[in-house]
């Protein structure tokens, strides 16, 4: 019962996972440009901050739901 409601929550994470990683924009100009003109390197602005930080919620859950699983099963 347990195990079942675990792996219905892990598919529902993994599917909005992928779906938050696919809206990111890609920053094609990678680090450098980003130290060079002196931007925050570990924060987001807008939507962008946003999205960035729902990703990074739920790669937590989808780590702590994936060892719950399999302390469960």
């Amino acid at each position: 019962m347990v195990q079942t409601l675990f792996l219905i929550l892990f598919a529902l994470i993994c599917v909005a996972l992928i779906f938050f990683v696919l809206l990111q924009t890609p920053k094609q100009a990678g680090l450098s440009a980003s130290v060079a003109s002196g931007g925050d390197l570990f924060g987001g602005r807008g939507v962008e901050g946003g999205i960035i930080r729902i990703t990074s919620v739920l790669g937590g859950l989808f780590m702590l739901l994936a060892l719950l699983i399999n302390y469960v099963a």
